[in-house]
């Protein structure tokens, strides 16, 4: 106990010493490097901003910089950014977690190309997985450090159910379309409930879309890539809707539904079921116990279509996109420090921060203290990040009991996560979104009848979509071949 005792006093004067000003230190002969980075809702302590903590103090002195942070907006936080390329004096670093705001500079010419300064940086290249990328390269030129996603960790939506009720009722867990049918014709005659609700005015239900093979907007079909939403089998997955939709299974308000009021139609036992992330069925889970002490809820698997396919789709390969903007001076420094802040020591100081104080570990895993709770602030310095700190955040804040239900059902890959920003892809695709949405939710209530399939498709071609598969199938020969 002495011993646990004087390490841990060791251990908060180190603390102190860095909150004291270690990086104090004159700086005149340092580099200086500015990182912007978005806004998060993590405050700081009384007395303390994003350049005056222990965190920066410590990777002022560790780095050999003197680091200048600055903390986005959290409304509009790229007209910031783009204000200071526009003034000449750029940031260093930007944290972009924005794919198309990442494309949007690409090809504006603002970023800097990275190859050069890539050639040692064996943290980076330890951190970042090969297929990464690929996401970050032009014209044969890397012009990101892409930080990986925690899909193996996390993964996205799964299909949130009142598993009570099956149990009360003896319904044995669905598999195929016709369980899942059977089961809401259950629902709603024996409880009286809306068997699936949703929140989807494009018309599009995760889970139920995999089954038909729609579940990600493009897919590999032949070899080639084409848009998902306008192929054969969509028609079925909208005959399968409509039909739940006329049966009164699926929520008449999905087309309007937002997603507080799937919350609390699932919460007060309006509903049954409904997709929901694994953000949402934390707080769903806790007020609905409040209500429905004996009730559970849980995630089960999506349903298998009938050419078996299935699932929900997953991340894309890259979170987080740490760009160097082409005006910068200071280039090379802005890669050497990112290699720093991917060093396994230094991201576990910001991450975790000092054993004895902020973390312990048991059994080789780590496990936060009371005195983190102070230290929350820590994600804004978050540049890197790994699974195993992922998964440590998750569990801290109670998400990992959900995030682990739906992993193994996110199992559909978004081929175009994969591909650089494209640029036909990044115009058109709000529009292309527009005509799904103009039309599916009207084929599911039978607004439109399914006859007028072929004129949606008309549309989804008239407004660029064969000029953005076109330019898909352009990348997707090289990338495959």
């Amino acid at each position: 106990m002495r011993k646990k005792n004087l390490r841990l006093l060791a251990a908060l004067i180190v603390a102190g010493m860095l909150a004291a000003g270690l990086g104090t230190v004159l700086a005149a002969d340092k580099v200086k490097l500015t990182v912007a980075y978005t806004y998060n809702v993590e405050s700081f302590l009384p007395g303390e901003d994003e350049n005056n903590n222990e965190i920066i103090n410590y990777l002022r002195e560790k780095s050999g910089f003197d680091i200048h942070w600055i903390i986005l907006p959290p409304d509009q936080p790229w007209e910031k950014v783009n204000l200071m390329l526009a003034s000449g004096d750029p940031p260093d670093i930007i944290y972009c977690p924005d794919k198309n705001q990442f494309g949007n500079w690409l090809h504006q010419g603002a970023l800097a190309r990275l190859d050069e300064y890539l050639t040692d940086t064996p943290n980076l290249d330890r951190l970042v997985p090969e297929d990464a990328w690929g996401a970050v390269t032009w014209e044969g030129g890397r012009y990101a450090v892409p930080i990986p996603q925690n899909q193996r960790i996390a993964g996205t939506t799964g299909i949130f159910v009142r598993t009570d009720w099956l149990d009360e009722l003896g319904i044995e867990r669905p598999e195929t379309l016709d369980e899942y049918y059977d089961m809401m014709v259950r629902l709603k005659n024996d409880r009286k409930v809306i068997p699936l609700t949703a929140a989807a005015a494009n018309g599009l239900i995760d889970g139920f879309t995999g089954a038909f093979g729609i579940g990600t907007a493009y897919k590999v079909k032949d070899g080639k890539i084409v848009c998902s939403y306008i192929e054969p089998e969509a028609k079925e997955y909208l005959a399968y809707m409509n039909k739940l939709y006329r049966e009164g299974l699926l929520d008449m308000e999905f087309p309007v539904n937002k997603g507080g009021n799937v919350q609390e139609k699932m919460v007060s036992g309006q509903a049954a079921m409904a997709p929901v992330g694994w953000w949402d069925a934390l707080p769903i889970d806790r007020n609905f116990t409040k209500l429905n002490p004996d009730g559970k809820l849980e995630y089960i698997k999506p349903p298998v279509g009938p050419r078996g396919e299935w699932g929900i789709p997953n991340h894309g390969p890259v979170r987080t996109f740490l760009v160097v903007p082409a005006q910068s001076r200071r280039i090379k420094e802005a890669v050497e420090f990112l290699e720093f802040m991917a060093d396994p020591e230094v991201y576990n100081y910001v991450s975790f921060g000092l054993e004895g104080v902020h973390y312990y570990e048991e059994n080789g895993e780590k496990f936060l203290t009371e005195e983190y709770e102070n230290r929350r602030w820590q994600i804004y310095y978050t540049l890197v990040d790994t699974q195993e700190g992922f998964a440590i955040r998750l569990r801290d804040k109670g998400f990992k009991e959900y995030s682990d239900q739906v992993v193994p059902y996110c199992v559909l890959e978004n081929i175009d996560a994969y591909a650089p920003p494209l640029p036909e892809l990044m115009d058109r695709t709000a529009e292309l979104n527009e005509v799904i949405e103009e039309y599916y939710a009207r084929f599911i209530t039978g607004d439109l009848g399914l006859d007028r399939f072929d004129d949606f498709v008309r549309q989804w071609r008239r407004r660029g979509g064969d000029s953005v598969l076109e330019e898909l199938n352009k990348w997707y020969e090289e990338y495959a071949g």
